[in-house]
């Protein structure tokens, strides 16, 4: 072959190499992944879509975040809800699985597809839509794991099968402890920051939400985020909180108010048979810093939260409930947070505190509350004549 025609043939042969990789053995066709999200991404009412990959245990979870309109109809979000919820039927790579679906439409979320018809996702997907037009801050409607009691009791054993029916006994410590059984619906509704502040601003929203059609679920809990400075509430229910329940949480944080180093409020409220309240509050005081573990009960005697510590007993008691109180404090020397522990399961005063001497004078606020004498025997007795 002629030197001068070397060119010409190397030029041939690799031209016929690359007519070959159109045709031969690696097509170019789109994964079922990407075919899946092109077509979300087409529905009417769909701004966006996108595939996070976060790493799990060496796998590669896929989450799928479905951003929607902000006209987006209901007839269009019921469409996307029916395709998005058959994401996890997509056939993804080796060392791939589905994981969450979510949607969203401005700041407010949606991932509650554990239903049993396509009727009810549309009727729970309507009511979001609803729900995000009230004029809250973000509304989050999610797959909730609902706890077998109020936290007065762990789960021992369940019957197989079904995970609602489950037998429970107290804790070893007598402190509460939360386990999950049946699963049902979660909304979280955060309040603006000017809405904090109002409560005749809250309680309209509240019941412009209270009007709305709710499909309502067989369980769930309600968190509202913002129903006082530095305060949450959250209701173990499928309804939405009655007015007499958000005040009953307002007026627990308020018990609080002169706090000027509070952290947060968080008030947990059940009242199923086998409910109760809890109270979780964490404060940081100056008078306990850098205090010794042998110095800790005296030096929180001294501060502000400790009077209203003693204040929300009978604010408690009141309720006629069971109830669980976990205070957080600042760091002690060489011994982690302080933490003390208390309630009433039964009207029975526990504690699962090692400030024996804190707890005893919580325990006789309880009893003083309770028959109004201040006698431990008298309010064990009246306890006695509740069962």
């Amino acid at each position: 072959m002629p030197r001068s025609a070397l060119p010409v043939f190397i030029a041939a042969v690799m031209m016929t190499m690359l007519a070959g990789c159109a045709s031969g053995p690696f097509p170019s066709v789109q994964t079922a992944l990407e075919s899946f999200n092109q077509t979300l991404r087409s529905l009417p009412g769909v701004e966006a879509s996108s595939l996070d990959r976060p790493p799990v245990d060496g796998a590669v979870k896929v989450d799928l975040v479905v951003t929607l309109a902000e006209e987006v109809t209901e007839e269009e979000l019921a469409d996307i809800g029916d395709y998005a919820s058959t994401f996890p039927t997509v056939q993804l790579g080796q060392g791939q699985w589905a994981g969450t679906v979510e949607l969203r439409l401005a700041g407010s979320a949606y991932s509650y597809f554990d239903l049993t018809t396509p009727e009810s996702l549309h009727a729970q997907l309507a009511y979001w839509r609803e729900l995000t037009a009230v004029g809250f801050e973000s509304i989050s409607t999610r797959t909730y794991s609902a706890p077998v009691t109020a936290g007065m009791f762990e789960v021992t054993e369940q019957v197989p099968g079904d995970p609602a029916l489950a037998t429970v006994s107290p804790t070893e410590s007598g402190a509460p402890s939360l386990s999950a059984a049946a699963r049902g619906r979660l909304v979280v509704i955060e309040l603006s920051s000017e809405e904090r502040g109002d409560s005749e601003r809250t309680m309209q929203l509240l019941e412009t939400a209270r009007a709305l059609d709710d499909p309502g679920a067989a369980t769930g809990e309600w968190d509202l985020m913002g129903l006082a400075p530095f305060t949450t509430g959250q209701f173990v229910q499928s309804a939405l909180p009655t007015p007499e329940q958000i005040e009953f949480v307002r007026e627990t944080s308020a018990v609080f108010d002169e706090s000027e180093q509070l952290a947060s409020v968080h008030v947990r409220v059940d009242d199923s048979a086998l409910g109760g309240t809890q109270v979780n509050v964490t404060a940081f005081d100056d008078t306990m810093q850098g205090v010794k573990a042998a110095e800790a009960a005296k030096a929180f005697r001294e501060t502000v939260e400790w009077q209203e510590l003693l204040d929300l007993v009978p604010e408690l008691q009141s309720a006629n409930r069971d109830f669980s109180v976990n205070f957080v404090g600042n760091n002690l020397t060489g011994l982690g947070v302080f933490e003390l522990k208390f309630g009433v399961r039964d009207c029975e005063f526990w504690s699962g505190s090692q400030w024996p001497d804190l707890t005893r004078e919580l325990q006789l606020a309880w009893a003083s509350n309770l028959d109004g004498t201040g006698a431990l025997t008298m309010a064990e007795q009246v306890c006695a004549d509740q069962r």
